[in-house]
């Protein structure tokens, strides 16, 4: 897994873009306006038929069609609005005097569009229209019509980041699925696994006890690696029990060259982590940290909070970039996939930032949003 020294997850990642509308969504939208004015215009000819009046089909059709036009010319700065201050995520007390004065100032908008226009289309009326007659007479209703055009575009949105949390939970799926892999791939490496079943071997002889407990370490980290459960993140606590049974194999492949210094304060051992965040990261400090000096080697393992985040460092006392002539190989799988899933689970509210240490050696830090595991709802339990 070759390292890189990129100070950012954004060399490789993208944000996210909403796309912009489609020409096909703008026909649809304008068809749907054209389908409410000309129900309003023939709701207008049944009243004129029903009062045994004739149809004054040349004002009646151009007048209609100026009123929901007008109208639809606000669509726009409605999904503004309702995606800028949702209905569905809480706060209504501060979200609905929002959407109630937007509304206000949608209808007078477009009464100053519209009165002259209406105006214009009907000369033939003995007195013209002011904005303040066309208010009086139309404020309320128009008011409920805005009101029931956001209630549509909240349903529209509601309904959009639904499917989007369906894709994103699909994406993180495959996601673990491939750090399983990855994880699991690392820890059959043959070199892994000659060196740990040689070590093994040497100690039933010498120590049968340390033979039995080190075959229990490595039934117990591949048990543990294909039987974790679905769910995308769990407790520090946790993931670093996981990584526990890998270091135990570790230190039996190095002997004493091999020094692991964790220090994780018991009070962030309950924040939530992505599943295998930890054992790529020390992997990488294993194989082109400790694996390319001479002598002993030393690898720690740090976490703090910096503000509202949670930082996990993993660091190594190897040759750094220097043993590469300072140049950073490509990022393998396992730091390429590390990458991708912090976005995926975070967005822009993450990093991975990998660089050389002052002091000699590397480090890879990962930088999440901190959340306690009480943040959560327990996972259901296998059957």
């Amino acid at each position: 897994m070759p390292r890189a020294t990129s100070a950012s997850s954004n060399l490789s990642d993208r944000p996210t873009v909403r796309p912009s509308p489609s020409p096909s969504r703008w026909l649809i939208g304008f068809a749907i306006w054209t389908a409410l004015a000309l129900l309003a215009v023939l709701q207008n000819a049944l009243f004129f038929r029903s009062i045994g009046g004739p149809v004054p089909w040349g004002n009646l059709i151009p007048v209609r069609l100026a009123d929901w036009y007008t109208c639809a010319l606000f669509t726009p700065l409605s999904f503004w609005l309702v995606r800028r201050y949702p209905l569905d995520e809480g706060g209504w007390l501060r979200v609905v005097p929002i959407h109630l004065a937007a509304t206000a100032v949608f209808v007078v908008a477009k009464y100053v569009i519209y009165t002259p226009i209406y105006n214009l289309l009907r000369p033939a009326d003995r007195d013209a229209r002011t904005l303040g007659e066309m208010l009086a007479g139309n404020f309320i209703i128009e008011n409920v019509i805005f009101w029931a055009v956001l209630g549509v575009i909240q349903a529209v949105e509601s309904f959009r980041k639904l499917r989007e949390r369906e894709v994103q939970a699909a994406q993180l799926a495959g996601q673990l699925a491939n750090a399983r892999l990855d994880a699991l791939t690392g820890q059959l490496h043959p070199h892994f696994l000659f060196n740990t079943l040689q070590g093994i071997s040497t100690l039933l002889h010498r120590d049968p006890g340390a033979a039995d407990t080190m075959l229990t370490r490595l039934s117990d980290l591949l048990r543990r690696t294909l039987q974790r459960g679905g769910g995308h993140e769990v407790a520090l606590a946790e993931e670093l029990e996981l990584l526990e049974l890998y270091l135990g194999i570790m230190r039996t492949r190095f002997a004493d060259r091999l020094t692991i210094d964790i220090g994780v304060p018991d009070d962030l051992r309950v924040a939530l982590v992505p599943r295998f965040i930890l054992q790529p990261l020390v992997e990488n400090a294993l194989q082109h940290g400790v694996g390319r000096r001479a002598g002993q080697g030393r690898v720690e393992i740090r976490a703090w909070r910096d503000a509202g985040s949670l930082v996990l460092s993993v660091r190594d006392d190897g040759p750094g970039t220097s043993g590469n002539g300072g140049r950073a190989p490509a990022e393998g799988v396992g730091l390429s996939n590390t990458r991708h899933r912090l976005r995926q689970l975070y967005g822009d509210a993450q990093r991975l930032d990998l660089s050389d240490r002052a002091a000699g050696g590397f480090e890879a830090a990962v930088v999440i949003p901190f959340r306690p595991a009480a943040d959560v709802l327990p996972e259901p339990a296998a059957r």
